[in-house]
């Protein structure tokens, strides 16, 4: 998650996985936020537009961030650090948390495409609940406008699965959502759904011993 400094287009900072899996579903998300009107039906606790992507009815993230520091590596490529605050909603329960975040992004400037560009990063995030802690792997894309400097992309990022207290439904979750930037409030708002057509998170079931042979402890 990041904001654009609308006093210079080359100060970036950032927010929310690289792989070509990731960004085809980017792809696949983006057709679905078309202007072209596009049909979708909500079955229980999913919603499924016409290209066939299962989201959860109601955002499971909404957070306001700011960036706290934007450094140069070269011409096309800056690090970012940010802050951020807002609440979590758990898909089956619609239970709040209230978070707060921190953390680091990697931007780049899209080749071809002086008003494009994307980031990926690591965020951490702290329940002000339980003192729980997770944090999230991302990859966004954004567009501005030159004019003024308002921005709207796309987001994808996944949970890690260490969360012990409230934010345990949240581990190995993975979602999509938008990033809308308003340079009159130096901030960018995030907003991620559940991905629900997914291939659910499968339990560890190595054994202690089987751990070892792994390891080369015991043969």
């Amino acid at each position: 998650m990041y904001y654009l400094d609308k006093n210079n287009n080359n100060q970036v900072i950032a927010s929310a996985l690289t792989t070509v899996i990731i960004f085809t579903l980017a792809i696949i998300f983006a057709s679905s936020m078309s202007t072209t009107p596009v049909s979708a039906s909500t079955t229980g606790n999913t919603t499924t537009s016409s290209s066939g992507l299962e989201l959860s009815p109601q955002p499971i993230w909404d957070e306001q961030a700011t960036s706290t520091s934007v450094t140069a590596i070269n011409e096309t490529h800056r690090v970012a650090t940010f802050i951020g605050n807002g609440t979590m909603t758990v898909p089956d329960t619609g239970e709040t948390i209230n978070m707060t975040n921190n953390g680091t992004a990697f931007i780049s400037f899209v080749p071809g495409y002086a008003d494009t560009v994307s980031a990926y990063g690591r965020e951490y995030v702290f329940s002000e609940d339980d003192n729980d802690t997770t944090a999230i792997t991302f990859n966004e894309i954004i567009r501005y406008d030159p004019a003024t400097f308002e921005g709207k992309g796309l987001v994808i990022a996944v949970f890690d699965n260490n969360a012990t207290g409230s934010l345990v439904p949240f581990n190995g979750m993975m979602v999509v959502g938008t990033h809308e930037e308003d340079p009159s409030t130096q901030a960018a708002t995030i907003r991620l759904w559940e991905w629900q057509g997914g291939i659910p998170l499968q339990p560890v079931t190595t054994t202690i011993e089987e751990a070892l042979v792994l390891q080369g402890i015991q043969q």
